[in-house]
């Protein structure tokens, strides 16, 4: 690998991802596209839900979406016009209707102005769904994807339940066909090299292979430091020891909005001036949610930022 001739540092805030992160070539999404209403399914369906299966009697036409990666999912197929509110990390599209919530209210009773009749969570606290089932509101469950075909299959599952299942089928096309564009420009480059994610620059949390983050990283063969030391958890803690020992190609600092981490504040955290991350230039800021959001804007626009990275530390 060449050693670039200049650093390549790249801040993508959430809601300019498309405009900070890609390149005009990329082939993220960069606005919501509220198409009509696909042929599917009649109603009543049945859904996979991570808890179990989830019958929804009639096509939702107030939907509570409390998951940023199922909001950007929800747009994508064409049932915008159905969300009556999201969660307030939902950050693209940029017109979705943010309410206050978190995901994380404890009282069924706090959503019910909205009069949902389908709330979507990925990370629902304490008794909030068996709540929802006695108001007999169905809720969906979608936890956090671990692969790509995950990814693939919650937009199919989406589909069929809000009635946009040929949506949902285009949508998997396409984002199929635009993640192997972006790693088919890479042509190879960052093969073998290996990587440190970081979600956490304090106690120094990050991700292995295993998670859907890692996945991405995986599709143009690089290698991630966290998986020897994973210990049974895809979300790791490791220490600067950890880091030091395996000198890491490239470095990824997903806590720049949470936590202001950039390249030259990690250069000087105690030893890491000798990292070849460090000297090489390939200590890449990123927006956090792309550690916390699979759907497919997201991904795609970190996809495709990636591929440049390394097409240009190549190149230099």
């Amino acid at each position: 690998m060449k050693r670039p001739r200049a650093t390549i540092v790249f801040v993508i805030a959430c809601s300019l991802f498309v405009t900070c992160g890609v390149s005009s070539a990329s082939p993220a999404r960069s606005a919501a596209v509220d198409r009509p209403a696909a042929t599917g399914p009649g109603f009543p369906v049945s859904v996979k839900s991570g808890d179990g299966t989830v019958r929804i009697a009639s096509r939702p036409d107030r939907i509570l979406c409390l998951s940023p990666s199922a909001t950007q999912m929800l747009y994508e197929i064409g049932a915008g016009s159905q969300v009556v509110g999201v969660d307030e990390y939902s950050a693209w599209p940029a017109n979705a209707p943010r309410t206050k919530f978190s995901g994380d209210e404890t009282n069924a009773e706090d959503y019910l102005y909205l009069k949902p009749d389908l709330v979507i969570f990925a990370y629902p606290s304490g008794t909030i769904i068996q709540q929802l089932e006695k108001l007999k509101i169905p809720v969906l469950l979608l936890p956090a994807a671990a692969t790509i075909a995950d990814v693939d299959s919650q937009l199919v599952e989406l589909g069929t339940a809000t009635g946009h299942l040929n949506g949902a089928k285009n949508v998997e096309s396409s984002f199929a066909a635009d993640i192997a564009s972006a790693v088919r420009s890479a042509d190879g480059d960052g093969r073998g090299a290996t990587y440190y994610i970081e979600l956490d620059p304090t106690n120094y949390y990050t991700a292995t292979s295993g998670t859907f983050i890692g996945a991405e990283f995986s599709l143009f063969g690089m290698r991630d430091i966290a998986d020897a030391a994973g210990h049974g958890s895809q979300y790791p803690q490791i220490s600067p020891e950890y880091i030091l020992k395996e000198n890491p190609d490239y470095v990824f600092l997903a806590d720049t909005v949470c936590c202001g981490a950039n390249a030259r504040n990690f250069a000087r955290r105690p030893g890491f001036s000798v990292l070849k991350a460090v000297h090489m230039n390939h200590v890449i800021g990123v927006n956090d949610s792309v550690a916390s959001q699979w759907g497919p804007h997201t991904m795609e626009a970190f996809v495709s930022l990636l591929a440049r990275v390394l097409r240009q530390s190549a190149s230099s």
